[in-house]
């Protein structure tokens, strides 16, 4: 980001409230993102179900790895949906931008439960969900990104890391609920029933819910920081993305390494660790599903209380610590899982997800600060997609493939333990942003304190290392 020799001082002590606008903006680009990832997840929940609807059944080993890969493809398409709503968002704002997006998530999500089955149409079908998928992946490339630049825009700047906690909280959340409704759905109805028409239900449900999303959003004002900073421009960015390459390429590259263990950690252990639990280890569904469910209540509180130590010591430290403690914790929380008692699956869950919640706290805020206001959408929807399509998306189907090759059921243990590295290696270099100017990428000091001076590289504050 760009700097100048004008001293800059945070505002008042009272400047650390919300106004009513904001709150209420917060909230509602909360509502909308836990709508989304609710969307986006049900795919993963019911996915022994696709395997045995979708996908050609000969084998149901492969028929499951098929289910998988599909969910992964859609996370390949996702930095063009970044790259597509990165621009709008940037030229345009943010809230067109959020509207857009969680329409065409819940279209795609009602049309999953109108597919015929393989049985019915043949290869038709899993081409169908496929499309279908690729939708939902376009939508999610510009969700995450474009609601944390909101909520971290609209908050005070001496809580970006609480407020923008609230993105991850409601991914979580989203999870949970969609886990829930698995849990319900196989816990209420027979295999016939589940297979026939149950599974449609929540998949039908998520056009009412992207109708009260998008007119939630609809609502919305622009953030104030996105307005503030558009008008000093004179007008809009012209060409945001190239800008974020060009000036940011080293941000981009810092949230993509960041991204990595957690990313893993959630589409390792949230979603892809119940079928590993039922199908291999011979874990009975309830004790599985309740396990994770358990699991995502420990880690919502966990990046609560994060969340908050991070906006008094800053970021750094925590995805530091969080990226070591995945390493080191991930082969010992895979020795309490294979236990299969409930409480063990729990206590190995969340000892790795301890870590991941250090770096999930200070993600939002971290990554918005790492570029200017005009260039935020961009910037993060190419290094956070990126992340998330290479290490994320691929998660459980590389978890998959790996206790298949290998005949070993840690193999998902070693596969965090990798992502970690990259992640710690990532964390080194960034630069700790607590107390960077959104707007000029300087530091912030009381008004009655000398103001610090700049930092050392004038284009971005992820740029700067060590």
């Amino acid at each position: 980001m760009t700097t100048t020799n004008v001293r800059e001082t945070v505002p008042p002590a009272d400047a650390d409230s919300l106004t009513p606008s904001a709150r209420r903006g917060i909230v509602a680009a909360c509502i909308g993102n836990f709508l989304e990832w609710y969307e986006f997840v049900l795919y993963g929940y019911f996915a022994a179900v696709f395997a045995v609807l979708f996908f050609p059944n000969d084998d149901p080993a492969v028929a499951m790895m098929m289910t998988f890969l599909v969910f992964g493809i859609s996370f390949f398409v996702r930095p063009l949906g970044g790259v597509v709503f990165g621009y709008i968002g940037d030229r345009y704002g943010r809230k067109v931008t959020l509207s857009a997006i969680i329409l065409m998530i819940s279209l795609a999500t009602a049309a999953m439960a109108l597919v015929p089955p393989y049985a019915s149409i043949g290869v038709l079908a899993p081409i169908c969900i496929l499309l279908l998928r690729c939708l939902q992946g376009l939508s999610a490339g510009g969700e995450w990104m474009g609601a944390a630049a909101y909520v971290v825009e609209s908050a005070p700047a001496g809580r970006r890391a609480f407020f923008g906690s609230w993105q991850t909280i409601t991914i979580v959340l989203g999870m949970a609920v969609a886990a829930s409704t698995s849990f319900a759905l196989s816990a209420l109805l027979s295999p016939e029933a589940l297979l026939s028409w149950g599974w449609r239900i929540p998949f039908l449900a998520a056009l009412p819910l992207g109708l009260i999303g998008l007119y939630i959003r609809l609502k919305l004002e622009e953030s104030p920081e996105f307005s503030e900073a558009r008008a000093e421009a004179a007008g809009p960015e012209k060409s945001p993305l190239m800008q974020a390459i060009k000036q940011h390429w080293r941000s981009i590259l810092l949230v993509t390494a960041l991204v990595c263990a957690p990313t893993m950690c959630t589409y390792v252990l949230l979603i892809y660790l119940p079928t590993l639990l039922t199908e291999t280890l011979g874990v009975e569904t309830a004790a599985a599903r309740g396990a994770i469910l358990v699991s995502m209540l420990i880690l919502v509180a966990l990046v609560v209380v994060f969340a908050r130590l991070c906006d008094r010591f800053g970021r750094r430290p925590f995805i530091l610590a969080g990226a070591m403690w995945v390493l080191v914790a991930a082969v010992p929380g895979f020795i309490l899982i294979h236990q299969g008692s409930l409480f063990a699956i729990i206590a190995g869950v969340v000892l790795i997800l301890i870590g991941d919640a250090m770096m999930l706290a200070p993600q939002p805020a971290l990554f918005c600060e790492l570029f200017p206001t005009t260039k935020r959408y961009s910037g993060l929807a190419i290094g956070y997609n990126l992340g998330v399509m290479i290490f994320g998306g691929a998660g459980p189907f590389v978890a998959a493939t790996l206790v298949s090759l290998s005949g070993s059921t840690f193999a998902p243990s070693w596969y965090l333990m990798v992502g970690a590295a990259i992640s710690l290696a990532g964390a080194w270099v960034v630069h700790e942003t607590l107390g960077v100017s959104l707007r000029t990428g300087r530091r912030q000091t009381s008004s009655l304190l000398h103001a610090q001076e700049p930092l050392a590289n004038p284009q971005s504050v992820g740029e700067s290392v060590r």
